[in-house]
């Protein structure tokens, strides 16, 4: 995809505050989430005690995590796509080939949840105007859209971070290379102003 986001630029920290954001609040809604399961599973068996009870606390983990991404929905393939020319000016390292795996990851976990959306978008259109917000016939296929996003939203919370590294790494290398910039000489003293001629 071709975009006009720039690095550094005023949209571009607004969205890596968005993506902080989301990195933050899905680490807290995923801990909440081990801590149900923990305690609502045999612990030899891993089989949730009530199926019911546990199907819905899953439903309800999908449906936040979903909605804390909101914001970066939006633009996470343009974050995508800075991180990857940044990443095109990096010298080749076993750290940026590592990044770049990750970025990779992103970028189909991004085009796979826009998929997801697409899909959504078809089942609302086919369902009946009877089947409303709040109506099972509604909320059902719904809670299954949330349930196929999810993977591909954690997939944003394991590997979101290699944004941040590589604008930092790139930041670095920017800032690295104008300070190596050979200065302009600077202008003697006798050869701006003529001498003074003694008497």
């Amino acid at each position: 995809m071709t975009t006009s986001l720039e690095p550094a630029s005023p949209a571009h920290r607004l969205y890596l505050t968005q993506l902080a954001h989301y990195l933050r609040h899905s680490r807290q809604i995923l801990t909440a989430w081990d801590h149900y399961s923990d305690r609502h599973s045999d612990p030899e068996t891993f089989q949730p005690h009530d199926e019911d009870a546990y199907g819905r606390r899953q439903q309800k983990r999908d449906a936040d995590t979903l909605s804390a991404f909101g914001r970066v929905y939006y633009h996470a393939d343009e974050l995508v796509d800075v991180a990857e020319r940044q990443l095109a000016g990096l010298s080749p390292t076993d750290r940026t080939r590592r990044y770049a795996w990750q970025v990779r990851e992103l970028r189909e976990a991004t085009q796979r949840l826009y998929a997801v959306y697409d899909d959504w978008l078809a089942v609302d259109a086919a369902l009946p105007d009877s089947a409303r917000p709040g109506t099972r016939a509604y909320e059902e296929p719904l809670a299954e859209s949330y349930a196929e996003a999810w993977p591909h939203l954690d997939q944003w919370a394991i590997h979101g971070q290699v944004i941040f590294a590589v604008n930092a790494l790139a930041q670095r290398q920017a800032t690295a290379a104008a300070t190596a910039l050979p200065a302009t000489a600077p202008v003697h003293g006798a050869a701006a102003t003529p001498s003074r001629v003694r008497r």
